[in-house]
């Protein structure tokens, strides 16, 4: 079964009611051309539709008449809304008159289109006003001006009535909701003027020591532990209420019983463009949070000085060793002898070595992250950086290769000792864990690596680099790469033994790529080797002249 749509969805019906209509309804075009005229217009003045279609005011009626008609057209196309218009209109010897409605119709680009006009046959109704007029006066009509004034008053009296019921009802409920929460805050809140206390909810009578109701009328100097640190406080803070800016400090606040607190205080103006007329203040004690990171600074400050003195006291011996094992290594020795001084110098290196591992990972650890921002030729930090462990790759009998991408600049600003230091633990690491085969470093643009048009000065961080280091080692179980970065941690206990090594490198690289803003990832399967990829932006030498 099919719907048939609604008779008032049917465009024909729309014309049909236009026509059964005893007004008159008329379209004109933007030239003034009839393109729609219903049968009461037809009627009225006694023309066939065809007579009206197609034609102009200027064949169907009068000069005068169709000069009016047009000037009225043009008035409402040129105003672009909706205007009524009252007057005669002459045919054939008959005259009516027409209270007409001209609507300008746009099309779909917005231009006007025409005009859509509907009249009405008031010719007996001015025939009546004739009358009407002769006998009603301006009392009359004052009085009627008067009573539709005085309704409409009424009506917005009681418009104005009722919203000010809502509006008091819902600050009634606002004010409610403020004081719950303003009597329960766990945090001092109060309400000053002229630094004198207007109200103070029950914390801040508890935080300085106060029964509850006796700080108001209290001027704010009571809480403070003498005049000048009152006066200090409304110096360097009042100024930067009067802008209308907020104040977020700590300060040595005193109780009512002597004694002090360290006290967060957060204040404001209720109104920026009048701060004469208060402000809010929140307080909280921040003692114990304060204590605190004096405690954690005071111990950071005591692992540094011990880290120092024990830097000191283990390099100071271990280079006497070194030198002491130098000075034999010169000396005609015995073969066998000889070894145990090679054996002797290369223990002494691995102790230092592990020194200033945990030396850099206690500096890192401890939030000692400054890097130096300076420029430094790309190629000659990765070719030192790759030599240095020439021999430790020809010992193993591992190839050791590296390669620079072409489009990767050759001199860039940043942290160059990072960089070595970084690429040294991943090679480090990489030959150690690889019995056979090679370790690559490659050197290429990261994703960001493209540099923006106009960004050529210094700190604008324009490229993104990446160092990959790859091995064909053992490789790395999936759970074991959540670890391998972690201190004094290795893949698992026995490659500690069995590769020696504290398990320093990797964490203290990690660090170090953070540090200079960068990343430091790694790929592997068990097997068949690992690359480790250093991510970091650096910037661009100044370009010049």
């Amino acid at each position: 079964m099919t719907d048939t749509p609604p008779l008032w969805d049917d465009p024909a019906f729309a014309g049909a009611m236009m026509d059964a209509s005893p007004d008159l309804f008329f379209f004109k075009d933007a030239s003034g051309v009839y393109r729609y005229a219903n049968t009461a217009f037809c009627r009225l003045f006694g023309l066939s539709r065809e007579a009206v279609v197609g034609h102009t005011d200027a064949d169907l009626f009068p000069p005068e008449n169709a000069e009016r008609h047009t000037r009225a057209d043009r008035s409402v196309l040129a105003g672009g809304r909706s205007d009524s218009f009252e007057y005669e209109v002459a045919r054939n010897g008959r005259t009516v008159w027409l209270q007409v409605l001209k609507t300008p119709v746009a099309d779909a680009s917005g231009q006007a289109a025409g005009l859509f006009c509907t009249a009405r046959n008031i010719t007996g109704h001015k025939q009546r006003e004739a009358q009407a007029r002769l006998t009603r006066n301006e009392l009359e009509k004052d009085v009627s001006e008067q009573a539709e004034d005085l309704r409409q008053a009424n009506q917005e009296l009681r418009r104005q009535i009722e919203e000010r019921h809502k509006a008091e009802q819902a600050l009634e409920q606002s004010l409610r909701t403020v004081n719950l929460i303003l009597e329960n805050s766990p945090i001092g809140i109060a309400f000053v003027s002229e630094r004198v206390v207007q109200r103070a909810n029950p914390r801040f009578h508890e935080l300085f020591a106060r029964p509850g109701g006796s700080i108001l009328g209290l001027s704010t100097a009571a809480f403070y532990p003498d005049r000048e640190a009152f006066e200090a406080f409304g110096r360097e803070f009042y100024p930067i209420l009067g802008r209308g800016e907020r104040v977020d400090t700590v300060r040595v606040m005193r109780r009512a019983d002597g004694t002090d607190f360290w006290c967060r205080i957060i204040g404001q103006v209720l109104f920026p463009d009048r701060p004469q007329a208060g402000s809010i203040w929140l307080m909280e004690d921040v003692t114990d949070r304060r204590l605190a990171e004096e405690a954690t600074l005071a111990a950071e400050r005591l692992k540094r000085e011990f880290m120092d003195n024990m830097s000191h006291e283990i390099r100071t011996p271990l280079n006497g060793i070194l030198g002491m094992a130098e000075l034999l290594q010169a000396a005609a020795l015995p073969p066998e002898q000889r070894g145990q001084v090679e054996t002797l110098q290369e223990a002494a290196h691995i102790l230092m070595d592990l020194l200033e591992s945990i030396l850099d990972f206690s500096r890192l650890d401890s939030g000692d992250t400054e890097t130096r921002r300076t420029p430094f030729s790309l190629n000659n930090i990765i070719q030192g950086a790759v030599n240095s462990f020439g021999s430790a790759a020809l010992k193993k009998g591992l190839s050791l290769r590296w390669q620079i991408s072409p489009q990767a600049p050759d001199t860039v600003v940043g942290d160059g000792g990072g960089l070595r230091q970084v690429l040294a633990a991943l090679i480090s690491n990489a030959i150690k864990f690889t019995n056979e085969g090679m370790v690559e470093v490659v050197v290429g643009l990261g994703p960001l690596g493209e540099v923006s048009a106009g960004r050529t000065g210094e700190g604008d961080s324009p490229v993104l680099l990446t160092v990959a280091v790859g091995d064909t080692g053992i490789g790395l179980a999936p759970d074991q790469l959540e670890t391998i970065f972690e201190p004094f941690r290795q893949a698992d206990g026995s490659m500690t033994r069995r590769f020696g090594g504290a398990g320093l490198g990797l964490a203290i690289a990690r660090k170090l790529a953070a540090a200079m803003g960068g990343t430091l990832e790694v790929r592997s399967e068990p097997g068949k080797g690992s690359v480790f990829c250093f991510t970091a932006p650096f910037d661009l030498l100044p370009a010049t002249a």
